[in-house]
């Protein structure tokens, strides 16, 4: 399971990198909103590199809470956004579909922080 764990979590990290490039691009938001998804993926990316070279778990579930805190606070500050307008929108994505796909995010980073819970390597 710890091994779907670090796979997921690069994968994962390299989807984060590129879609925050694709979210923003034209239209950056302030600085701390987008460097902290920067962050998490260089977390996720280095929590894999570590579990399939020092034989470590640490970093990878480290990666995964700090990833999924970040989530948490991200879908629910859009839900409450989405409760608060009346149009939704916000950016170059419309806001009701950037919360669901936040909300799917959330739940893989969810499942990738359970799964790296079980099992040593």
């Amino acid at each position: 399971m710890i091994r779907v764990s670090a796979y997921l979590a690069l994968a994962f990290a390299a989807f984060l990198a590129i879609g925050e490039v694709a979210r923003n691009w034209g239209d950056w938001q302030w600085a701390p909103f987008w460097i902290v998804d920067y962050i998490a993926a260089g977390l996720l990316a280095f929590g894999s590199w570590r579990y399939f070279t020092q034989t470590g778990v640490r970093w990878l579930t480290g990666a995964w809470g700090f990833s999924a805190a970040m989530f948490y606070m991200s879908f629910f500050s859009h839900l409450e956004n989405l409760r608060l307008t009346a149009d939704g929108h916000t950016g170059p994505i419309e806001e009701s579909r950037l919360t669901m796909i936040i909300g799917v995010l959330m739940v893989i980073v969810f499942v990738g922080f359970v799964l790296s819970l079980f099992g040593k390597r």
